[in-house]
C-alpha cells in the first residue's frame, strides 16, 4: 500500500514537471504563406495567394490577395515590392479582387508598376474572400494595415526574387489603408525595410464626420445614395463596424429598418450597396445620434488616421472636383501633418474621385521611385 502511494506521488510529480515545461507549440504566424494558385485564364501572369493575418478580434485568421512579378531576371537582392491597397469592393466574402469573375480593375496598374521594376502584392482585405469566415471590417484601420503588411511577408516566403524593401500605394479606401499601414509598418514588421506611402484621395477625418450622423439628418442631394454617396458609405461603414467590433454594441443606435439594411449589407458587394439601402436616408437607419461619448470613442478607435507616429515619408494626392472624398478632408489631414511634424508631400489635380488614378497615379509612382528606387 505504501509502495503504491509512493509510486502514485512520483507519477503525479513527474507529470507536473512535464506540464510545466514550455514545449514548443505550433502557432499561426502573421504573414505565413498557406496556399498559392496561378491567375485564372485570361488574367495573364500572376498568383492568388492565401496567407495568415490578424482578424478583427486580434485572433489569427486567413486572407487572400494577388501577386504579380516583373518579367525577366530579378536584380541582386530581389524586386522591391509595392503593396497596393484598392478602393472599396464590398463587405462580403466574394467582393475581393481574387474572387472576381473577370480581370480585376487594378491589374493594368499593377502591370505598369511591374514595368517600373516593382513586384506588386494586393490584399483583398480581411473578410473579402471565402477563406475568412467574417464580415469585412470596412475602414477599420488596424485590419487594413495588418492585411497589407502580412501579404508582403507571404510573398517573401513564396519567392526569393522579391526584396525586403517595400512601400505601400493606395486609393480611396486604399488610401485610408495605406496611411494606416504607414503608421504601423515599422513596428508591426520591423524585419522588413519599409520606405514610404502614397495615398490617393484617402478617407480621413472620418472619426470626426461619422459621429455627426443621427436620426436628425434629412435626405439631401449632398447625402445621396449613389455608390460613392455619403449615405451609402456611412451605412457600409456602420454595417462593418456593427458586425466586427466586439467592444461596442451599435444595436441600440439603429432603427428596425436600420438593423435590417445593415444586416443585408454584410454580404453585399459595393455595386449592390445602393440597392440594399433602397434610397433610405441615414435618418431612417439611426434611432440615436452617434455623437455621444461611447459612440465617438468607438468610432475613433475603429477608423482614425492619426497625424503623428510615421517614420517614413508620405505622398498625398487629391482631386479638386472629388465629391466622394472632398478636398477639404485631405487638406485638413495635411494641416494636421504640418502640426505634428510628419514628413509629407501634397499635390492637387483638376479631377474627380475616379480620375485621380490618372495624374495621381503617375505622381504617386514618381514619389515611389524616389523613396524605393528599382534601378530601371
Amino acid at each position: 500500500m505504501i509502495r503504491t502511494l509512493v509510486r502514485l506521488l512520483l507519477v503525479v510529480g513527474i507529470a507536473s514537471c512535464l506540464l510545466s515545461v514550455a514545449w514548443p507549440v505550433a502557432t499561426a504566424v502573421p504573414g505565413e504563406l498557406v496556399d498559392t494558385q496561378r491567375f485564372p485564364v485570361g488574367w495573364g501572369d500572376g498568383y492568388i495567394i492565401t496567407y495568415r493575418t490578424e482578424g478583427s478580434d486580434g485572433a489569427p485568421t486567413l486572407a487572400r490577395g494577388l501577386l504579380m512579378l516583373p518579367e525577366g531576371p530579378a536584380p541582386a537582392g530581389g524586386w522591391p515590392m509595392i503593396s497596393f491597397d484598392h478602393g472599396a469592393g464590398g463587405l462580403g466574402p466574394t467582393c475581393g479582387a481574387s474572387s472576381s469573375a473577370t480581370l480585376p480593375v487594378d491589374v493594368p496598374y499593377f502591370r505598369r508598376l511591374n514595368d517600373f521594376g516593382y513586384a506588386v502584392v494586393s490584399t483583398d482585405y480581411l473578410g473579402m474572400s471565402p477563406v475568412t469566415d467574417q464580415v469585412h471590417p470596412y475602414l477599420n484601420s488596424r485590419t487594413e494595415a495588418t492585411a497589407t503588411i502580412d501579404i508582403v511577408r507571404a510573398a517573401r516566403q513564396f519567392t526569393d526574387t522579391v526584396s525586403n524593401s517595400w512601400a505601400v500605394f493606395g486609393v480611396s479606401q486604399g488610401g485610408h489603408a495605406a496611411l494606416a499601414t504607414a503608421r504601423l509598418a515599422s513596428t508591426y514588421a520591423p524585419e522588413l525595410d519599409y520606405r514610404g506611402a502614397a495615398a490617393l484621395a484617402p478617407g480621413s477625418q472620418l472619426e470626426y464626420l461619422f459621429p455627426l450622423a443621427g436620426p436628425h439628418i434629412p435626405r439631401s442631394p449632398l447625402l445621396d445614395n449613389s455608390i460613392a454617396g455619403a449615405a451609402v458609405l456611412v451605412s457600409a461603414f456602420l454595417a462593418g463596424m456593427w458586425a466586427t467590433d466586439p467592444s461596442f454594441d451599435l444595436t441600440p443606435y439603429l432603427t428596425p429598418v436600420g438593423r435590417q439594411v445593415l444586416s443585408e449589407l454584410r454580404t453585399a458587394c459595393q455595386d449592390r450597396w445602393p440597392t440594399v439601402i433602397g434610397g433610405r436616408g441615414l435618418g431612417e437607419l439611426l434611432a440615436r445620434p452617434l455623437f455621444d461619448e461611447a459612440a465617438r470613442q468607438a468610432i475613433g478607435r475603429y477608423v482614425a488616421i492619426p497625424a503623428d507616429g510615421y517614420r517614413q515619408p508620405i505622398f498625398l494626392a487629391q482631386g479638386t472636383r472629388d465629391t466622394a472624398v472632398p478636398p477639404m478632408l485631405t487638406q485638413a489631414l495635411a494641416f494636421e501633418f504640418d502640426l505634428a511634424g510628419t514628413e509629407y508631400e501634397y499635390r492637387a489635380f483638376d479631377t474627380d474621385h475616379q480620375g485621380i488614378m490618372g495624374p495621381g497615379f503617375d505622381a504617386g509612382v514618381e514619389f515611389l521611385r524616389r523613396v524605393l528606387p528599382t534601378g530601371r
